[in-house]
C-alpha cells in the first residue's frame, strides 16, 4: 500500500500542537538513549560470549544514536517567549502508561540484556517508526520542514536498528523474549496517545 503524500489531508497543526508533539518526540529519545545506554555497560551472563559482547555494542551505537536525536529534537523546540522549553520535554499526558512500560523495560533489560535488546526489536522501534512514519506523511512540507527532516532520519536509523537487533538476537542461544504484559502495554500507550498520531507498528 503506497504510503500517503506529506501533508495530504491532515488538519493545519497549531505551533503549540507541534511543539508539544516535539517534546514528546525529545522525551522519548532521551529515555531510548538512557535505557540502552545502561544496558551498554551491563554485564553479560558471560565474559568470554562474543555474542554478549557484540550485544553490548549493539546497545551502545543505538544509545547514542538516540542521544543524537533527542538533541535533534531538542533543537526544534520553539524559542518564543513565555514558553518553558523544559516543561515541554515530557511524557505524553494521556497515555501514563509509556513511561512505566519504559520503566519496566529498562529493568528488564538491566537483569538479562537479551530481554531488553528484544523488547525493544520486537515491540518499541517498530512502534516508534510507526509514528514517524505516520507523522511524516501528515507534516507540511511548507511549516514543518526541519521536522520532517528529523523525522526521515529517525525513521531510516530506527529500520536499520531493528534489522541489526533481529540478526543479533538470531544468533544468540535461547533469546529472551519480552512479557505479553510489556507488548500490549506499549501498544495501547501508542495507540491511545493523545499526542503522536494513532498508527500501527512500521
Amino acid at each position: 500500500m503506497a504510503e500517503p503524500a506529506a501533508g495530504e489531508g491532515v488538519a493545519w497543526r497549531t505551533i503549540d500542537e507541534l511543539a508539544g508533539l516535539v517534546g514528546a518526540y525529545c522525551w522519548l529519545e532521551h529515555r531510548l538513549f538512557e535505557l540502552t545506554g545502561t544496558w551498554a555497560i551491563a554485564p553479560g551472563p558471560g565474559e568470554a560470549d562474543p555474542g554478549e559482547a557484540e550485544l553490548g555494542v549493539w546497545c551502545a551505537a543505538v544509545s547514542r544514536r538516540r542521544g543524537d536525536l533527542a538533541g535533534r529534537w531538542a533543537e526544534r523546540l520553539p524559542v518564543r517567549a513565555g514558553v518553558d522549553v523544559v516543561a515541554l520535554v515530557a511524557p505524553p499526558e494521556r497515555p501514563e502508561g509509556l513511561a512505566r512500560a519504559l520503566d519496566e523495560l529498562a529493568e528488564a533489560g538491566t537483569e538479562e540484556r537479551k530481554v531488553g535488546v528484544a523488547g525493544l526489536v520486537g515491540t518499541v522501534l517498530p512502534w516508534v517508526g510507526g509514528v514517524y512514519s505516520s507523522d511524516l506523511a501528515a507534516a507540511s512540507p511548507v511549516r514543518e520542514a526541519s521536522v520532517m527532516e528529523v523525522l526521515v532520519e529517525a525513521r531510516r536509523d530506527g529500520s536499520a536498528e531493528i534489522r541489526g537487533g533481529q540478526s543479533l538476537l538470531r544468533r544468540l542461544p535461547e533469546s529472551g523474549k519480552p512479557s505479553r504484559h510489556l507488548g500490549t502495554t506499549f501498544e495501547r500507550a501508542f495507540s491511545d496517545s493523545g499526542v503522536f498520531p494513532a498508527v500501527r507498528p512500521s
